[in-house]
């Protein structure tokens, strides 16, 4: 006995070495080239790739699918290694482009400072690391904040090296949807995949919004779902509809495709000859609640008692019974809710839009109309907006491509012929986006950004039509859809999984309750001036430098003429206006405030910078324009350095 359990336990070591041993080996070089591109160690190779990579798509795109295709088909352990590599450098250039050139978004400034929601996110995962609770901004979707707060912790307040951890775990959820496409349907449906993943998410790369998470975990619950259909298993469908329903908690999107799966399910697992499967649904019914459960627990953790769930989807809901306005539409008719505190605000939101829908439900119908317009467009709200480049001819000819092979897609589940339980899996995810678009407005941002936790079924319901069109080619020439049933990657979306989930829950309260603010000091400023305290930390920050100074260009330093341009790409033009009237050197950075905890974005000269890591306080005065109130921009005039 004792020899059979020796001989028992080297097997298991040489299958680990050689499975485990060799996938762990593969992910650190894979990290390591991920890391020396953020790090921009070779400049000159990989500067403009990730220029490309970030706003490219008729040269780059082709590209990336080549080299994807190529390192996907290699069979065996070196082609596993080159598609990992390739999969995170390309994800990793997409943040460096962010970084080397500064561009700016709706929710980024000069491609480090966080806008809007993300301020928020980011201010209240602050917030959380001083013991503090989340804001009810925060309560609305506290899995994501929480993470933050967790990898800020991790990375000592740095941002950049935060994100960069973020940017590594939805690269690696991607490719791990991926090669579970490939397990059944070989490497062209996977590439296709990873390739629309990637679209959608490099618009998203290096922001502190809830997209990220969403994106992530969307493509982790994938692997489950794909896997108990492939092996005909109810428990892995399971943790696949729990895994999804954290994604749509995470990022709020289309719920609807919950209760369409764990119908399908249903009836799919049944034994041959019976009705539907009982224990499949109340196992789903299980797995969702457990969803649900644990987004809750983690805002009962962490959020004021004040805060209230999805609290925005009150704007929407108003916005769509008011004839598919746009969510900010409630505050135009209303404004005296906009100070209105929660939860009173959502609660009379959603009484004035059940009166708007009862009084005139044509204008809901309307509403409704107009959402799907816009989804089946191609606008930059419609389904695939976001794959696109600089050529608008070609952006508009690819995007109607798409939604043709989505139409070959759905003819592949309903033809007799073609189909099977991938693909009216497949359709019936689809349908439940289709039923989730009037209450998800696309008009409420762009390039389908609430969609992020749904992502995975906006790539296969095309790669379904791609499928159907090899499979006839294969008939002839037998070269596509080759499957790769040697994979152990399901184990590693599994350790992946549940340590999100583990960080999410257990490492965010973790994070609150040992969290400590500083001793703060007697205000130490002249008359007239306001007085923060502050922690100005590494890689939260840029610089604006004189046209004439040597510095090259790049997350912290851009010279003037190129900070200026990047300041034009911001949304609001009130913001533009104050922008471009800074005189360098400047640096500008979102902080928060640890005497009254709330945030502060500041524009300080160079000179009074301490060193990163410093505990300062900050003597200054706020922006007193109106239309920039919601900034909270400060002007320090000096600081007193605090403790390192």
């Amino acid at each position: 006995m004792s020899e059979r359990i020796k001989h028992s336990l080297s097997q298991l070591r040489t299958s680990f070495l050689q499975i485990w041993g060799f996938d762990t080996l593969s992910i650190i070089v894979a990290l390591l080239i991920f890391c020396s591109i953020l790090l921009n160690l070779f400049p000159t190779v990989f500067h403009m790739l990730g220029f490309k990579a970030r706003a490219g798509f008729t040269g780059f795109i082709p590209f990336f699918v080549v080299l994807l295709y190529t390192s996907f088909r290699i069979p065996g352990r070196l082609g596993k290694a080159l598609s990992i590599t390739l999969t995170f450098s390309f994800f990793g250039l997409s943040l460096a482009g962010l970084w080397q050139t500064g561009q700016s978004q709706s929710t980024v400034f000069n491609g480090i400072v966080p806008l809007f929601d993300a301020s928020d996110y980011y201010i209240d995962a602050l917030r959380l690391m001083a013991g503090q609770p989340f804001s009810p901004f925060s309560a609305r979707r506290p899995l994501f904040p929480g993470l933050l707060a967790v990898l800020l912790t991790i990375t000592g307040s740095n941002l950049m090296a935060a994100l960069g951890i973020l940017t590594a775990i939805t690269a690696c959820a991607c490719y791990l949807a991926a090669k579970e496409i490939q397990r059944t349907h070989g490497a062209e449906a996977a590439v296709f995949i990873l390739t629309i993943l990637f679209l959608f998410y490099r618009y998203n790369n290096g922001l502190t919004m809830s997209e990220s998470l969403g994106v992530a975990l969307g493509a982790l619950g994938f692997v489950f779902l794909w896997r108990g259909i492939a092996d005909s298993k109810q428990p892995s469908f399971w943790i696949g509809l729990f895994v999804t329903t954290l994604a749509l908690n995470a990022r709020a999107g289309a719920f609807f495709v919950l209760p369409l799966l764990l119908l399908w399910g249903t009836w799919i697992f049944r034994a041959p000859e019976t009705r539907p499967s009982w224990r499949f649904l109340l196992g789903g019914l299980g797995a969702i609640a457990g969803g649900f459960l644990v987004n809750w627990l983690v805002f009962r953790l962490l959020a004021v008692s004040s805060g209230t769930l999805f609290a925005n989807f009150s704007y929407s809901l108003y916005g769509l019974a008011s004839g598919g306005k746009h969510w900010s539409y409630i505050f135009t008719v209303h404004p005296e809710l906009a100070n209105l505190p929660e939860p009173y605000q959502s609660s009379t939101i959603y009484r004035l839009a059940f009166k708007q829908i009862m009084q005139n439900p044509g204008l809901l119908l309307q509403g409704m109309l107009y959402n799907w317009s816009n989804f089946f467009s191609t606008s930059a709200y419609g389904a695939f907006s976001y794959v696109s480049g600089g050529n608008v001819i070609v952006n508009t000819i690819i995007q109607h491509v798409l939604l043709v092979l989505c139409a070959i897609g759905i003819y592949k589940a309903l033809n007799k012929k073609s189909s099977d339980a991938y693909s009216s899996f497949v359709t019936v995810a689809a349908l439940g986006v289709l039923i989730s678009v009037p209450f998800l407005p696309p008009t409420d941002a762009s390039r389908m950004r609430p969609y992020a936790a749904s992502m995975i079924i906006f790539a296969l319901l095309p790669a379904m039509g791609l499928v159907f069109i090899l499979e006839k080619l294969n008939s002839r020439i037998r070269l596509f859809l080759v499957p790769d049933q040697a994979s152990p990657d399901y184990e590693m979306a599994t350790v992946l999984s549940l340590g999100l989930i583990l960080i999410m829950t257990f490492g965010s309260y973790f994070v609150k309750l040992v969290g400590n603010p500083p001793a703060l000091p007697s205000p130490n400023c002249g008359a007239g001036f306001v007085s923060i305290v502050t922690r100005f930390d590494a890689g939260t920050y840029f610089n604006v430098v004189s046209d004439d100074d040597p510095v090259p260009d790049g997350i912290p330093n851009f010279h003037l003429n190129i900070y200026k341009s990047n300041s034009h790409e911001l949304a609001d033009p009130n913001l533009i206006n104050w922008a471009i009237k800074a005189k360098p050197p400047v640096t500008m950075f979102y902080a928060l405030d640890y005497r009254t905890y709330g945030k502060a974005l500041i524009s300080i000269p160079n000179k009074l910078l301490p060193q990163p890591g410093t505990l300062l306080e900050i003597c200054g005065k706020w922006e007193i324009d109106p239309n920039l109130a919601g900034y909270k921009i400060l002007y320090a005039k000096s600081t007193n350095a605090l403790s390192p």
